[in-house]
């Protein structure tokens, strides 16, 4: 029983010793120094987005028959009144030709009436024709006019309906869905392309709820996409949505849109094409800071260690504004002051360090 307690004693004495030693200075620690320098501090909120464009158009077949030509397919671009696609023709042709004879007919038939209206009026001033004969040429001429105008609204309906076999484009832009193929039977309002137009592009985000009074219009935007390794560009909020999004899968989760302009500086980005963007609340230029490793404490209690005489020193500082690297120090350092990075292990004031190169 003797030996055992003793065994303990010695054990538990070993470990103190190992602490002791640790902290005093026994077993050196190598720590890593950070100066404290001047640079710009952003804080800003990070979200990512997504390249869109509102102006989108589903464009449908506007009459019944087949498809005659398919002039484009998805991806390409294309300018406005350019035409797409076109129908059969043969049976509009058809009817535009007879329509065009009607009328031609028609106006024949009111110069010929005209003509008999005016010579039986003449006729009658030298006292030789009757009122009922003018009378009668008068309706007849009325009744050409009537006709005339028929069949010259026929002639436009047959005009449009002409047209309507044309799929032309309403403005400039991209094609990025096509679903018809030349020949197939198609019934007026099936759905031939998604047309996006290529003016018009900007950047959806979904800020949480809880930022909303942050959030202004014209603030700006810093953005960056995988595909430019290393390419930062700015642009400005330009729109807030009025509403906010409740995700229904988890209704603790609210959400609002935000627009970002995309302006001539952006890269080339393509439709859907994921961002990430921070949007700046706040900017310091060339402040003195610290990264976050290397500031202890939290809110208006922050400290730094130091290094004096190779001891651990715990020094009060005063912070300003933060972003997602660094703290802005106000008070307690100067600019070239070393601090310890801590590196997630402990340090304690009085501990004996070593400064590693």
């Amino acid at each position: 029983m003797g030996r055992t307690f003793s065994i303990i004693i010695i054990i538990v004495s070993l470990i103190a010793l190992g602490i002791y030693f640790a902290i005093s200075g026994g077993d050196l620690r190598e720590v890593k120094l950070v100066n404290v320098e001047r640079g710009d501090i952003k804080s800003a909120i990070r979200v990512t987005g997504r390249v869109l464009n509102d102006k989108t158009v589903t464009m449908t077949a506007l009459v019944n028959g087949q498809i005659e030509g398919m002039l484009v397919k998805k991806g390409d671009s294309v300018k406005a009144d350019q035409v797409l696609a076109y129908f059969d023709e043969r049976e509009a042709d058809a009817k535009l030709a007879k329509t065009k004879a009607v009328l031609a007919r028609e106006e024949q038939a009111v110069e010929e009436s005209r003509a008999k209206y005016d010579r039986l009026k003449n006729v009658k001033s030298s006292g030789g024709s009757s009122q009922q004969n003018i009378d009668d040429a008068e309706a007849e001429l009325k009744a050409a006019l009537t006709r005339r105008r028929v069949a010259r609204a026929d002639l436009n309906v047959a005009t449009i309906q002409r047209e309507k076999i044309q799929v032309r484009a309403p403005f400039a832009g991209v094609i990025t869905e096509k679903t018809t193929e030349k020949g197939q039977w198609l019934e007026a309002g099936t759905k031939l392309f998604t047309l996006v137009g290529l003016e018009g592009r900007e950047i959806d985000v979904k800020v949480d709820a809880g930022d909303s009074g942050s959030i202004k219009i014209g603030q700006v935007v810093d953005l960056s996409c995988d595909a430019y390794p290393g390419l930062v560009w700015q642009e400005k909020i330009h729109w807030i949505a009025p509403s906010i999004i409740q995700d229904e899968s988890n209704a603790a989760v609210n959400t609002f849109s935000v627009r970002i302009s995309l302006s001539s500086q952006a890269p080339k980005l393509l439709l859907g094409q994921q961002v990430d963007a921070h949007i700046v609340l706040a900017l310091k230029p060339d402040v003195l800071r610290l990264p976050y490793s290397a500031v202890q404490g939290e809110l208006n209690n922050n400290h730094v260690f130091v290094i004096q005489d190779n001891v651990v020193k715990s020094k009060n500082i005063k912070t300003g504004l933060e972003d997602d690297r660094y703290i802005e120090i106000i008070e307690g350092l100067a600019e070239g002051d070393q601090v310890i990075v801590t590196e997630g292990k402990p340090l304690v004031e009085g501990q004996t360090v070593q400064i590693r190169e």
